[in-house]
């Protein structure tokens, strides 16, 4: 079986297998392209199962690191079982250390069809609804900024501080991150100025009359950005029944404000899951506490370069990490458990790890939770293309 990149005349191949696999209608005009790579497996030059490549950068711990996005990922119905996706995902964790890609994401129809692949569930994400009605106590607001593509710099750097307060979340660094025509669109996106002149939050949002208006991105920098915000959104009370954000977390800005509501509800609306393809890498990106630690992990992944036992010493904030190929160790995990662990910022411990599966632990690992604490984590894609 090969894997490989398609050419653009097999383009309309992917996406046949595409329809076929999630059962959309195939137009033969318009699904004659693909708006990103595409890695496909090929049974005897029959293309059998393919996923959507999408290159990022991600904030870990302060740092803009190199991430993979995974989507698309559909197989001929008749061709499934036939290791095409499998054989997929072992190419692109061959090519991750060719793309110096140290992550990857998805977001999972199943995790455990996705964790045989060493993918594990980070951020459970839920809808929040509120009711304008319960809004009355938040002041109106009209100081804001109608984004049209022409402030893309000044959005850009307010999105890039907006990441590095929480892991995981993707860089903006291109106008087609955003939806720079929001009235051709009907996607509008408004940010803030505060008193010093400097933009501090913004926010995404679509309205379905007579509603909801649906907010697919809130982001801000300070609890007066937050305000603001909803005090905008206020403003769309005349159309719309409910101000409904999507994309929110336990103890994000915006839920944190609908927990001192009443009348709120809350709905999941799925998640995102993780792999760590270049585990030293990761490793060396983390940021440790001052205090002095160690802890040897035993790292159970197929990929070869993160096969082993890593010892990591660790002091004011940074860390030496070494491998090795056997000997003793503290913690021992699995690809999805190392995901889960290192990446979706529960700052467990070793009691509550002990009950995740593909966790291992043999000695003292106490260093090793202490350098995995408790932290703010959201993945947010970027792949907005008019």
């Amino acid at each position: 079986m090969e894997v490989r990149y398609i050419k653009p005349e097999e383009a309309a191949d992917f996406q046949k297998v595409s329809a076929a696999s999630f059962i959309w209608k195939f137009n033969a005009e318009e699904d004659s392209t693909v708006k990103v790579p595409v890695l496909a497996a090929f049974d005897e030059e029959k293309l059998i199962a393919g996923v959507e490549i999408l290159d990022y950068k991600v904030n870990y711990c302060g740092k803009f690191i190199g991430a993979v996005e995974i989507d698309g990922v559909c197989s001929q119905p008749e061709c499934r079982r036939m290791g095409g996706v499998r054989a997929i995902f072992d190419r692109i964790g061959e090519i991750a250390e060719e793309n110096d890609w140290i992550l990857g994401f998805l977001h999972p129809f199943s995790i455990e069809y996705y964790g045989k692949f060493g993918y594990a569930n980070l951020n459970r994400m839920f809808e929040v609804k509120v009711p304008f009605e319960k809004l009355g106590h938040i002041p109106r607001n009209t100081d804001v900024i109608l984004y049209t593509g022409e402030q893309f710099e000044e959005l850009s750097s307010l999105h890039e501080k907006c990441a590095l307060r929480e892991n995981l979340m993707t860089l903006r660094d291109e106008k087609k991150h955003f939806c720079n025509k929001p009235l051709e669109n009907a996607d509008y996106t408004y940010f803030r100025r505060n008193a010093d002149g400097n933009a501090d939050g913004y926010v995404r949002f679509k309205v379905n009359r007579p509603n909801d208006v649906v907010v697919e991105e809130f982001f801000v920098l300070s609890p007066e950005a937050l305000i603001g915000l909803v005090g905008f959104l206020r403003n769309y009370d005349g159309i719309a029944k409910n101000l409904v954000v999507s994309k929110q977390y336990q103890g994000s800005d915006f839920a944190c404000l609908a927990d001192g509501i009443d009348g709120v509800r809350y709905e999941f609306s799925g998640s995102t899951a993780a792999r760590i393809y270049n585990l030293k890498g990761l490793l060396e990106s983390n940021e440790y506490p001052c205090e002095s630690g160690r802890f040897s992990l035993l790292s159970l992944d197929e990929i070869e370069r993160n096969k082993g036992i890593f010892d990591v010493e660790y002091a004011n904030g940074k860390a030496i990490v070494t491998q090795r190929n056997d000997g003793d160790y503290d913690i021992a995990l699995t690809a999805s458990a190392a995901a889960r662990l290192m990446l979706a910022g529960e700052g467990h411990t070793a009691d509550t790890a002990a009950y995740i599966k593909g966790v291992e632990i043999k000695g003292n690992a106490d260093g090793f939770f202490k350098a995995f604490p408790k932290r703010a984590t959201r993945f947010a894609d970027n792949n907005w293309s008019e």
